[in-house]
């Protein structure tokens, strides 16, 4: 019976192998084209585009330490001849606001051909190398390629003594992980994945309840006497951040303004809410924890205030005589107090 889980064992490593060779080969030719093709719009021209768009998506990290990142997704249009023409950016590490300029190249002979990356980015070109021959190596010594290119030499050198073969093998041995003991290993991987459900289930219900969502802070709004209306493409415009908003609810009143958002991305929210300003001055409150972030100003006649969770943002604006209030409530949908 364990000789067979060792088989088993040794075909999952060889299989998982085959992929990360297959993987590793992959990004090394994607890589080497992307730059071949960059490499041949060194001839087209600059031009100047205007940011229409702004989307984010979470992708897989290279790095150790995160295991996760957000790139961002502009799409453009620029005027060629007096033309329009759309185009959209590749990842991005960060975003541009809807109506920013930014600079693009096009084929002049077909000016519809376009592209954000105005020269050869040699460093993907070396990250992609680099990754893609490990993932390749490590793959192939799992596949068992080491061992059968030794197998070919045996048979290339049939004529010379046994003794001129090694009996060793120097190669990875995919058998050797099959043959820890079950029980070392089983109660081990068990522990790592209940901590981690423990703590994905720790933020998600732990530090996060008691904030509403935007369908129950519009019925607490109304609950509390306020009027609350969909602002989705309001609030997108004034803040340009386009469709890095999913959806908005706000609450404009004479000497009130709550803009409750909903962003595509807990990254993209932070960096909004990092370069949101707020129309007064005076004294500062702060507070960072692990549930939310506030950033807060106290003028003679005003307050107003920046608040984040997660994916979601909220900005206020009122008088001082109507503050209390308007903290009580915030407080009731769980974005203020305790």
């Amino acid at each position: 019976m364990w000789r067979k889980q060792n088989r088993k064992f040794s075909l999952y490593f060889r299989i998982m192998g085959l992929v990360m060779l297959i993987v590793g080969i992959g990004l090394i030719v994607d890589g080497i084209g992307n730059y071949v093709d960059q490499s041949r719009q060194k001839d087209w021209i600059t031009t100047s585009a205007t940011v229409t768009d702004v989307s984010s998506e979470e992708g897989s990290s290279s790095s150790l330490h995160n295991s996760h990142i957000t790139y961002y997704i502009m799409t453009y249009e620029y005027v060629v001849d007096g033309k329009t023409y759309t185009g959209s950016t590749g990842r991005m590490s960060s975003p541009r606001l809807v109506g920013d300029t930014i600079t693009v190249k096009y084929d002049p002979e077909m000016p519809e051909e376009n592209t954000a990356i105005l020269s050869p980015n040699t460093r993907d070109l070396v990250v992609l190398l680099i990754l893609g021959t490990a993932i390749a190596v490590v793959g192939f010594f799992l596949s068992g390629g080491v061992e059968l290119f030794r197998n070919l030499l045996r048979k290339k050198h049939t004529e010379e003594p046994k003794e001129s073969v090694p009996k060793t093998d120097i190669g990875f041995d995919s058998t050797a992980i099959a043959k820890i003991p079950a029980k070392q290993w089983v109660p081990r991987l068990a522990a790592w994945l209940l901590a981690f459900v423990a703590v994905i289930l720790f933020v998600k219900f732990f530090l996060t309840s008691g904030a509403a969502d935007l369908d129950e802070f519009r019925n607490a709004a109304v609950a509390t006497g306020y009027t609350a209306v969909d602002s989705t493409e309001d609030v997108r415009q004034r803040w340009g951040v386009g469709s890095m908003l999913i959806r908005s609810v706000s609450v404009h009143e004479d000497s009130l303004r709550l803009d409750f958002c909903r962003l595509d991305s807990a990254d993209g929210c932070r960096r909004i809410y990092a370069a949101a300003t707020l129309p007064i001055t005076g004294e500062v409150t702060e507070s960072n924890t692990a549930a939310r972030q506030i950033y807060a100003v106290d003028s003679p006649t005003n307050f107003a205030a920046k608040i984040r969770s997660g994916r979601m943002m909220l900005y206020v604006y009122t008088t001082q005589e109507d503050k209390a209030d308007v903290l009580a409530f915030l407080e009731s949908v769980g974005y203020w107090g305790k």
